[in-house]
């Protein structure tokens, strides 16, 4: 009896720990342009954010605003596991990218980041 105990326990052990999947992760964001917190000597034409998995583009986006908290992008769009917002020229200053993405399994991530034009 005590035996037959232990090997369900075991199994059980076996069965929980097996830790999260790829399809139960969220996606995040792998890295962007510019860099994240970084200084960039001119304006860029866009924002990129690339991220670990596919996105879904409806329901993914981005918008970059200016140390006021105007909005500065002409909007965003998706494809594969790359989020995109151009931008029209930015003055020398500080701007703040604030994302909502949900990759195609339907996990939802947001985050900002920010990165100064000029010095």
């Amino acid at each position: 009896m005590a035996n037959s105990k232990c090997a369900i326990a075991t199994c059980l052990l076996v069965l929980t720990a097996g830790g999260t999947t790829t399809a139960e992760a969220h996606v995040l964001l792998d890295h962007a342009s510019p860099d994240v917190g970084s200084t960039v000597s001119a304006s860029p034409d866009s924002v990129t954010l690339y991220f670990t998995d596919a996105l879904d583009p409806k329901s993914s986006g981005a918008e970059v605003r200016n140390s006021s908290g105007e909005k500065v992008d002409g909007g965003s769009s998706a494809s594969g596991n790359t989020l995109q917002a151009s931008v029209k020229s930015l003055s020398p200053g500080s701007y703040i990218v604030k994302w909502h993405a949900v990759s195609t399994d339907t996990h939802k991530s947001q985050g900002s980041f920010s990165f100064r034009v000029g010095q």
